[in-house]
């Protein structure tokens, strides 16, 4: 079984993706943003540091993506490579970050990657407004952390440029179903509202 938890930046996919992980009691694959050496300089000149950032991303993924597909262990994912691909590194090339031959280069790599890792079952969306991801940004409980702090700078454009890209994506993605959950509206960190999660996506995972 794999479950991803797909969204944008701030809309609680690792404390959603831990607290899955400890429910089915599931390998927690997170995203590669703690260690990461490009993240801090991106936030601060992303002209300059988005190809190599995504790359690292990319070869991140792709590396969890052999190791699940070698193991039996149930796993629950923070993103996928297709958002890596089709969010991410798509919104930096529309918005001049990444130069049309590094983004050629990079869907390259990206669609020879592809094939070698499975899908998840599910992936659970996490969606949001900008005002409710720059408030929970904000308000992230890792202070001691210099690469979330630089988060709050990320220009309002940013976002709402990767929220319509998201929005454009669950529309065309067909690898497997997607659970949608307005986080505007629905508070996942209240226990009622994660026991309706878990009986709503019952029916996505038949071997549960």
């Amino acid at each position: 079984m794999i479950i991803a938890v797909s969204g944008n930046i701030g809309t609680g996919k690792t404390t959603l993706v831990n607290r899955l992980a400890k429910h089915f009691d599931a390998r927690a694959e997170l995203e590669a943003v703690r260690d990461n050496p490009y993240l801090n300089d991106f936030y601060e000149d992303m002209l300059r540091w988005a190809f190599p950032l995504q790359i690292y991303f990319l070869s991140h993924r792709f590396e969890q993506g052999v190791r699940i597909s070698s193991s039996e262990q149930p796993t629950i994912l923070d993103r996928t490579i297709y958002e890596d691909a089709h969010i991410f590194a798509y919104n930096l090339f529309k918005s001049n970050y990444l130069s049309d031959r590094d983004y050629q280069n990079y869907q390259h790599l990206y669609k020879t990657m592809i094939g070698l890792v499975p899908p998840p079952d599910l992936i659970i969306f996490l969606k949001g407004g900008i005002s409710t991801l720059q408030q929970r940004i904000k308000h992230r409980h890792r202070t001691q952390d210099q690469q979330r702090k630089n988060e709050d700078t990320i220009p309002t454009d940013y976002l709402q440029n990767l929220n319509d890209c998201y929005e454009q994506w669950t529309v065309t993605f067909s690898l497997c179903p997607i659970f949608t959950i307005d986080i505007d509206l629905v508070d996942l960190a209240e226990e009622k509202s994660f026991q309706e999660l878990l009986d709503d996506i019952r029916p996505y995972l038949p071997t549960l």
